[in-house]
């Protein structure tokens, strides 16, 4: 009985250091997952170039989410005695990408006001006063703005207006503000601009604001359209994971973005809101698209990183992604 209980005891303790050894080795294998996955993870610490674009499905075709001041547009004329217009939206859609509305129903207040350039540090954008305006030489400034069913006339009388508007959830919708400058804005140029902000009630989706300011261009200029990088040159092409590309101009022509594909790729989001575009066409790692706007337009590309290894920024703009504008 006492050698059964002594051999007992005895396999009692090999098992006890198997399963010790077992847990040691399991903690090990745990411990050297874990550790090479937080090395691995260090690889992920390049610089992401940010995307500036609307992204969420409250937008418009020059409303963006952020500070006015960072997204001003100027409405052209080629006829100094005639009013500028512009068409300004509100979607429940992110632009370009109709076929994914909200779902659900969006209310929102959208407000137009005359504003002033302050040239004050920080610079801005800020309200005026009726004795602001008044005291403006020449005088004549007004803008008119128009719903559907309403009108608002912003002047010394009246320096903002309100309206209210819906989309409905689950198909896509687009409201349209059509904002027209007296002639006097582009004959004096006066320190005088149109702030338009568009709230939605659903906090999920963002504010969205811009400026506008109107200005005179002889018709048929042709060279108003530039394409250019948007991410800081204080830091290598190789360090970032992807790249801003800013197209913005205004006036008619034919834009050609091409790009080496060996070395970047541009989104595929972004590339389906090109050839959405009426007439746009794509021809291996190249698209050509139309523009015809009398307002300043942008448009928000982004690429990816493929292989991009010690190319400078100079490179980046001759080679890597090339702009064309006819």
């Amino acid at each position: 009985m006492k050698n059964r209980k002594s051999e007992w005891i005895i396999r009692l303790g090999k098992v006890l250091l198997l399963l010790a050894a077992v847990s040691c080795a399991l903690f090990a294998l745990i411990y050297g997952v874990s550790q090479a996955v937080f090395i691995a993870s260090q690889s992920a610490q390049r610089t992401i170039a940010a995307y500036d674009t609307q992204g969420e499905r409250f937008s418009s075709n020059y409303m963006m989410k952020g500070d006015s001041k960072e997204n001003v547009h100027t409405a052209y004329t080629t006829d100094v005695a005639l009013p500028v217009t512009a068409v300004v939206t509100v979607c429940n859609y992110q632009q370009g990408r109709q076929t994914l509305p909200y779902p659900d129903n969006v209310s929102y207040t959208f407000t137009a006001k005359l504003v002033r350039y302050d040239e004050s540090d920080p610079q801005q954008y800020v309200e005026v006063n009726a004795a602001y305006v008044s005291g403006l030489a020449s005088g004549g400034y007004s803008v008119t703005v128009t719903s559907d069913t309403e009108t608002r006339t912003l002047n010394a009388s009246a320096l903002s207006g309100t309206f209210t508007g819906s989309l409905t959830g689950g198909s896509a919708q687009a409201d349209a503000y059509n904002v027209t400058f007296s002639s006097a804005f582009v004959q004096h140029r006066p320190n005088l601009y149109l702030e338009v902000v568009a709230v939605p009630d659903t906090a999920s989706l963002p504010t969205i604001r811009g400026i506008f300011k109107p200005d005179y261009r002889a018709a048929g200029a042709a060279d108003l359209w530039t394409g250019e990088f948007r991410d800081s040159t204080a830091t290598a092409p190789s360090l970032y994971d992807g790249y801003n590309y800013l197209v913005t101009g205004a006036g008619s022509g034919s834009i050609t973005i091409t790009w080496d594909a060996a070395k970047v790729q541009l989104s595929a989001v972004c590339r389906d809101q090109l050839l959405a575009l009426d007439g746009a066409v794509q021809s291996g790692s190249s698209i050509t698209f139309p523009v015809d706007s009398d307002v300043e337009s942008r448009y928000d590309l982004q690429f990816y990183n493929v292989n991009i290894t010690s190319e400078t920024w100079a490179q980046m703009a001759n080679s890597v992604i090339t702009f064309d504008f006819q």
